[in-house]
């Protein structure tokens, strides 16, 4: 028998994949940008220093990681909540 979440099943684990891969991404960005500093950056017509730009890259990093995390916990928890309801697929072979 066919699962029926099992879209669902994976995109848990895509979304903490992406968490881990968003939070290194974000991290050696703002490495880079700290430690090599350079001329400051135009953002929304203020420049601001590189440094500070990579200081809001961890920040960045944080909530990144927070979201995606989140989303896929969120999603797991949905999809147990879903298997111990009546009808759910908890007891059946092949369920969650």
């Amino acid at each position: 028998m066919a699962q029926p979440y099992k879209f669902l099943q994976v995109s848990t684990t895509i979304f903490k994949v992406l968490a881990c891969i968003a939070l290194v991404v974000q991290v050696v960005t703002g490495l880079i940008l700290v430690i090599r500093g350079g001329e400051p950056v135009l953002i929304g017509g203020v420049e601001l220093p590189v440094r500070l730009v990579g200081l809001l890259n961890f920040v960045t990093a944080a909530m990144y990681f927070f979201s995606f995390w989140l989303m896929g916990s969120l999603i797991r928890l949905l999809l147990d909540i879903r298997g111990q309801l009546p009808g759910g697929q908890a007891g059946r072979p092949g369920g969650a």
